[in-house]
């Protein structure tokens, strides 16, 4: 609280202190005062749009909001341009030569001023820590996107944060000093000593309460004893005390024993989540119902509950299993293998085809809600098409089905990839209702929220587009999916490899669809998923869309990466990363040909660097 007390005011920097392995870590967080221009005295700054910002600025009150100008700094006066509103971002280039980012503050209109003070000093210090900038990239220009604005860490602005910082300890040591007479550190001791006094106290009241409590079987005392030896984490580790720990599994083991009885699985669930949290998964009575809910959910065979109970994510049952076998790991690669297409399309924003995907990591989900709700929609969709078959055609698919292509090399086909993947998992594919497994290109993050709590309707399309409505999107081709998925820190991709019912499809094989007949077709129609042939319209690949996230389960995660191909040098265009840029975000460049060309800046690519491509 002194820190922000410190810092807030100056509105020259601030920032954001985090302790990592034992070590202060700086990260800015701002920088200049945007003003009024009636506090303005300065001379006017030029504009630099093709220049490199020394540090970001970020919008500040007007003045009539309370805002005021530190004394002794220097102020550039900035006319708001033409076609630009609040919220905007401006280059500047302050007298002394240095390179600013600004936003124009609320309430600024085009024409009128506002002010930008900063510190010279620092921005000396923060040039001298940053690579130089070119006075005008060639060939690349940003879009006009204000949501996609870059921000420059100000590492060198970090001796200036830390200075400050200990100004913040040493004020704090004044305060405890003033209040309580003593130093800082002898507060502290003190405070930490009654701490663990009260804690051992705790402890000794608990246990003999639950001594009395056990032995005249009061089990609503035991129950409010138990809570209260949680609230105070008694019960972690090894080293509760005896008579909580005899508690703990007294409750544990009569609960577990009724919610058997009951076969009720929402009792049975709740049992056992108890049981994890009372540290009692050792009890026979937790294997005996774990067995007996994989038996009532009609879990398959193969499902660890007992796993999933460990490593569940809320009220979520779910586990995301290594798979480790070498054996299995191939059938994963080859069919990445077999399914790959090198075909590019636009979606690809500029990067080449990769020459294969090499796969590092599979993840099994094990997810009950998720399961059970897949299995009752595949039911009704049986149903359905056993009660009017009219219109349903079976499709052969590459991730499922044996194509002569895909086993021209003699190793093992799609469709015995797929049958033995099903079959592990406990549940064989039913080919009569289109169910097959498709590829889903995403993010690390998006993945492990969809196997955990489902697709999300209201985002589809956020990524791949609505060509064919607002569903959710798959592929029979790795590379295709490919084309959707964003590098994490370490440079790895992530794709789902998802059970997937198509029942019966609605299908166009026209170059342009109406997106809104798709959605009616399949949402008050008697469609049940999309086949978008795109690859019979315009040469590149079949895309399958469902609206109902119930026809999916995401059944694997793959962890891959990209093998980049040889590049064609006739066909090669170098990009610098202009100003402003920031990786993910989208350029607009022109090819030695005068194609306008769009590209995404890759990861890891800072402004200046320059990165290739394909067109």
């Amino acid at each position: 609280a002194i820190l922000a007390q410190v810092l807030k005011p100056n509105c020259l920097c601030w920032f954001r202190f985090a302790r990592t392995r034992g070590k202060l870590r700086g990260e800015e967080m701002g920088a200049c005062l945007a003003l009024p221009s009636s506090q303005v005295s300065s001379p006017d700054a030029t504009f630099g749009p093709q220049q490199g910002a020394a540090y970001q600025a970020r919008p500040a009150p007007t003045h009539s909001q309370g805002a005021s100008a530190p004394p002794g700094l220097p102020m550039v006066n900035v006319q708001c341009p033409a076609n630009m509103a609040p919220g905007a971002k401006l280059y500047i280039v302050t007298p002394e030569g240095f390179r600013l980012e600004a936003f124009i503050p609320p309430g600024i209109s085009a024409g009128q001023s506002f002010g930008v003070q900063y510190d010279p000093a620092a921005l000396a210090v923060a040039s001298a820590n940053m690579p130089g900038q070119p006075s005008a990239p060639p060939q690349a220009s940003v879009l006009q996107n204000p949501q996609h604005g870059a921000r420059t860490s100000g590492f060198g602005f970090l001796n200036q944060a830390l200075g400050t910082a200990q100004q913040a300890l040493t004020q704090a040591n004044e305060v405890v000093a003033a209040r309580t007479g003593r130093k800082a550190e002898e507060w502290v001791q003190e405070a930490k000593t009654q701490a663990y006094a009260k804690t051992v106290n705790l402890r000794t009241q608990i246990s003999s309460q639950m001594e009395s409590a056990l032995a005249s079987a009061d089990n609503s005392k035991v129950s409010a004893l138990l809570d209260s030896a949680m609230a105070a984490k008694l019960l972690d580790g090894k080293n509760a005390p005896a008579s909580i720990r005899r508690a703990a599994d007294q409750v544990a083991s009569r609960q577990l024993q009724e919610a058997i009885a009951s076969e009720d699985p929402r009792r049975l669930k709740g049992a056992l989540i108890a049981a994890n949290r009372l540290n009692a998964t050792h009890l026979p009575e937790f294997a005996a119902a774990a067995q007996t809910y994989q038996k009532v959910k009609k879990l398959p065979p193969g499902w660890d509950v007992s796993k999933m109970v460990l490593h569940r994510q809320g009220d979520k049952m779910v586990a995301k299993t290594d798979i480790e076998d070498p054996a299995v790991l191939a059938k994963f690669q080859r069919l990445l293998d077999i399914t790959h297409r090198k075909v590019y399309t636009r979606d690809r924003m500029g990067d080449a085809v990769p020459e294969r995907l090499q796969l590092l990591k599979v993840h099994v989900v094990t997810n009950d809600d998720l399961w059970a709700n897949y299995m009752a929609r595949r039911e009704w969709v049986r149903r359905d098409l056993e009660a009017d078959p009219a219109g349903f055609e079976r499709y052969n698919v590459e991730t499922t089905d044996t194509l002569e292509d895909s086993v021209a090399d003699g190793g093992e086909a799609a469709e015995s990839i797929a049958e033995t993947l099903a079959a592990e998992f406990g549940e064989p594919l039913r080919k009569d209702i289109n169910e097959t497994f498709l590829f889903h290109g995403t993010t690390k993050q998006a993945a492990d929220s969809i196997t955990t709590s489902d697709f999300r309707l209201n985002l589809a399309g956020t990524n791949a587009g609505t060509l064919y409505g607002r569903g959710v999107y798959f592929a029979e081709n790795a590379s295709k999916s490919d084309e959707y998925t964003r590098p994490d820190t370490h440079n790895l991709r992530y794709m789902l490899l998802c059970r997937t019912l198509l029942g019966r499809a609605y299908y166009l094989d026209q170059k342009d669809a109406d997106p809104r007949a798709c959605e009616e077709a399949c949402l008050r129609g008697k469609f049940h998923s999309v086949l978008g042939d795109r690859k019979k319209a315009r040469g590149t690949f079949r895309e399958f869309i469902v609206f109902d996230e119930e026809q999916v389960y995401p059944n694997y995660i793959l962890a891959y990466k990209r093998v980049d191909p040889q590049l064609d040098p006739a066909r090669t265009l170098t990009v610098q990363v202009p100003l402003g840029a920031a990786p993910g975000m989208i350029l607009q460049v022109t090819a030695p040909n005068g194609q306008t060309l769009q590209v995404v800046v890759p990861a890891g690519c800072a402004v200046g660097q320059t990165f290739s491509m394909q067109y």
